[in-house]
């Protein structure tokens, strides 16, 4: 942990005694008192849920409670399988786990040991990722850490190292291991609480910002109020609590109502830091270099709310900073995807709206001594950036810096080598604070302006500026601007503009996925995919036209909140969520695969076609209702054919009772043709096979059944990875059905449901011949089906 050679108070660390008293450690570190542990648990008791999911009671007192093993619990989602219980006696081996399940003799003692025990047991790969993935070195590294939070608990001298321990570990690192939040993040958090730790930014910087990221990554305040759960009862408290609760049980449901407001908390998504009602103004940023992708969606949806929460305004800014990647077609689509959303700005600009002033504060950067004109070549200054050696121009005169910085801005030819930068800190253990480029050339046309300029702020320069000027009280970034925003606030902060909160939250990613705009241009480049909008590409257009529901989106979004927390997602979780929606409110029909479909004759009906009304949906009376045609000769799947023996009774859905008679099969053992009878009083429909029908007759609807699958065949790229090896080689297959006459007045853009077979989107609606098929997308259900390799 420690760098120097010497034997100092930090390297002692690990080797000091954990047995060593603590006559006077601090307020935080003793927990609440009896009477706010007396109302915490009958606030909680107003609040618990009636279903109980437990599996395992934790005993701990005041003085040791599970604040990390909670803290892991919130982190990984309360599924409340872990009951919270006070003991009120003493006992040393507190706090304890142990199981409910009564033959279950184990137990495991010590916050820090019930918390291991919670990730290693679970197999989810984002739990694992708190144990360094099981790597070797990331997971002994996440146990010394955990050893000094053991340490922690009873060692005043470990206490008094930790900040000063930490910020020197964390001076270039965001987490305490590797590159993402692990156990050892948790812990330490977890011991800075208890002894009520307040950043300090001008004594420990580093320490202060990782306390920062890591409170963003966990709702603490649910900690204290969770931990206080039904009160393990003796014979000398019992009728003493019992009366307390009672003349508790009113105000306690008024104080949890207050204390929600005054949070101002919805489900994960955490109050603003200085928010003002009425005074809070979010933006969206897009760059019209693509369409928006779900991750975008998540953006601008977190702005959008948090917008309305506070009764504050929403901008939408088109960052039209790079002619070279934009395009009209881009932001076109951007605007109509904000419509799919419902988002409607309270204003609309662009960037290049404000290039003028842009331009204005450069110089006035240059003037005052905190930039510089630099030619040096790009994989030139890369090399100077990683070793931290200063440009030779970066002293360059003020008078030489503006003559080449008015020189840019007009395009001339040796100008056109030059780019102005920042003048920051070179040595800076952050890279972005090494003198960031700020303005460069660029000769094409801009899609507002033409060719006026012939320079172009970044958007590192230009994002800091607008955002004051127009007004911006909170920005929120995705946590992978992290190090981008100390450069935020020394932009601010150099040219004297007021400053704006930044507000991080993490980004959403899924597996089998590609979300950066680059690699999405690739697969249109390439001809693998139709367009921006194709049904396998994540934008808002492509998963709409496979079947999204957009309210469904919008709520599956909103339910991952605004926590710092990077996550990939699983499809199936999106598209479960999707099907609930579609439950609901999508039509029915029925049809059958054409390939090697199967006719059976209803030998005691008439032969005839007669229609008959029934509901479009089932357990949905008010959506209405459609015709249904009957004949003696209807068709069947092969597939519910082939598992169908003579005298067999089945019920065809809609319509009633069927005994099979007669079953002929083919050569190749396939079902050819069938014959049965129909019950018209048979009732008994809980034990007999299902099957999904049509009547044959001519005017059938012939339909396209489209399926898809992941472009990309890993479920998750690594930075190592080329993304160009992993393209799925058969991601769209094609069938033919033939489908009830309803189907030829759906219009495209509707969703039906194929009853047996799933949802499906209608791409295009029915022609009107055999030539011109209605094309269904199958929508995912959910439930991770692979696509047929057809």
């Amino acid at each position: 942990f420690c760098s120097c050679e010497q034997a100092c108070s930090l390297c002692l660390l690990l080797s000091l005694s954990p047995v060593m008293a603590d006559s006077a450690a601090p307020d935080a570190a003793k927990g609440p008192s009896k009477k706010e542990l007396n109302k915490l648990a009958r606030k909680n008791k107003t609040t618990t849920p009636k279903e109980d999911n437990a599996k395992f009671n934790i005993l701990f007192t005041k003085s040791a409670s599970p604040e990390l093993t909670r803290a892991v619990e919130l982190y990984l989602g309360d599924s409340g399988s872990i009951k919270y219980l006070i003991n009120k006696g003493a006992d040393a081996h507190l706090p304890l786990l142990k199981s409910i399940v009564e033959t279950d003799a184990w137990s495991i003692s010590g916050d820090e040991n019930i918390a291991r025990y919670i990730v290693r047991t679970s197999t989810e790969p984002s739990v694992q990722a708190l144990y360094a993935n099981n790597d070797p070195i990331g997971a002994s590294q996440v146990d010394q850490w955990l050893s000094v939070f053991d340490r922690a608990q009873c060692s005043t001298s470990v206490r008094d190292s930790l900040v000063t321990l930490i910020n020197t570990h964390v001076a270039d690192k965001t987490f305490l291991v590797g590159s993402a939040l692990t156990l050892a993040d948790l812990a330490i958090w977890t011991a800075f609480k208890k002894i009520a730790f307040v950043p300090a930014f001008d004594a420990v910087p580093h320490a202060s910002r990782w306390f920062e990221n890591i409170a963003a990554s966990v709702p603490w305040s649910a900690i204290p109020v969770s931990f206080v759960a039904p009160v393990v009862p003796t014979k000398a408290n019992a009728t003493a609590d019992s009366s307390a609760d009672k003349k508790g049980a009113a105000a306690s449901t008024s104080a949890n109502k207050d204390e929600e407001e005054e949070n101002g908390a919805l489900g994960s998504c955490p109050p603003l830091e200085g928010a003002i009602e009425g005074q809070v103004c979010t933006r969206f940023p897009p760059e019209p270099s693509g369409y928006l992708h779900i991750g975008h969606a998540k953006a601008v949806l977190l702005n959008q709310y948090y917008a309305q929460r506070y009764k504050g305004r929403l901008l939408v800014r088109f960052d039209d900073t790079n002619p070279s990647k934009e395009k009209d077609e881009f932001q076109e689509n951007i605007i109509k995807d904000l419509a799919t959303l419902n988002v409607v700005a309270d204003q609309v600009s662009h960037s290049s709206d404000h290039f003028k002033k842009c331009e204005e504060l450069a110089r006035l950067m240059i003037k005052e001594g905190n930039a510089y004109m630099d030619n040096t070549d790009q994989e030139t200054m890369q090399a100077e950036r990683m070793a931290k050696t200063e440009s030779k121009h970066r002293n360059a005169s003020v008078e030489e810096n503006l003559k080449w910085f008015e020189a840019l801005l007009l395009g001339t030819t040796e100008a056109q080598k030059y780019c102005l930068r920042a003048k920051i800190d070179m040595a800076s253990l952050n890279g972005t604070m090494r003198d960031p480029v700020l303005y460069r050339f660029n000769e094409t046309p801009h899609l507002r302006t033409g060719t006026k300029f012939k320079a172009y702020p970044t958007y590192d320069f230009a994002c800091p500026i607008i955002d004051s000027i127009e007004g911006v009280t909170h920005a929120l970034r995705t946590t992978e601007y992290n190090d981008r925003d100390e450069q935020y606030h020394w932009i601010q902060n150099a040219l004297h503009l007021r400053p704006v909160h930044v507000h991080a939250f993490g980004k959403m990613n899924f597996i089998h996925t590609v979300l950066s705009k680059r690699k999405l241009t690739w697969f249109v480049e390439q001809g693998l995919v139709e367009s921006w909008f194709d049904p396998r590409f994540p934008t808002i257009q492509g998963c709409v036209r496979r079947g999204m529901n957009v309210d469904a989106l919008k709520n599956f979004i909103i339910g991952q909140g605004a926590s710092r927390r990077v996550i990939t997602m699983e499809w199936d979780k999106f598209w479960s969520e999707n099907k609930k929606v579609l439950e609901e409110k999508s039509p029915r029909y029925m049809g059958v695969t054409a390939a090697d479909k199967v006719e059976l004759v209803l030998t005691n009906v008439a032969d005839e076609v007669t229609a008959h009304l029934v509901q479009i949906h089932p357990q949905k009376p008010e959506i209405g209702n459609r015709v249904m045609r009957r004949s003696n000769k209807v068709l069947l799947d092969q597939e519910d054919a082939a598992s169908y023996k003579v005298n067999e009774e089945i019920t065809l859905l809609r319509w009633g009772n069927v005994t099979i008679t007669h079953i002929e099969t083919g050569a190749d053992g396939k079902v050819v043709s069938m014959q049965g009878t129909h019950d018209p009083a048979a009732t008994n429909f809980s034990k007999t096979k299902k099957a999904t029908w049509i009547a044959n007759v001519p005017d059938l609807v012939p339909c396209t059944v489209v399926e898809f699958d992941h472009l990309i065949s890993k479920a998750k790229l690594t930075e190592e990875d080329k993304f160009q090896d992993f393209v799925n080689p058969v991601t769209r297959t094609e069938s033919a059905a033939l489908c009830d006459p309803c189907l030829r007045t759906v219009q495209a853009g509707e969703v039906i449901q194929l009853e047996r077979k799933g949802f499906f989107r209608v791409d295009t609606p029915y022609g009107g011949s055999a030539d011109k098929p209605a094309v269904l997308f199958l929508i995912p259900d959910g439930k991770g089906k692979k696509v047929a390799k057809k």
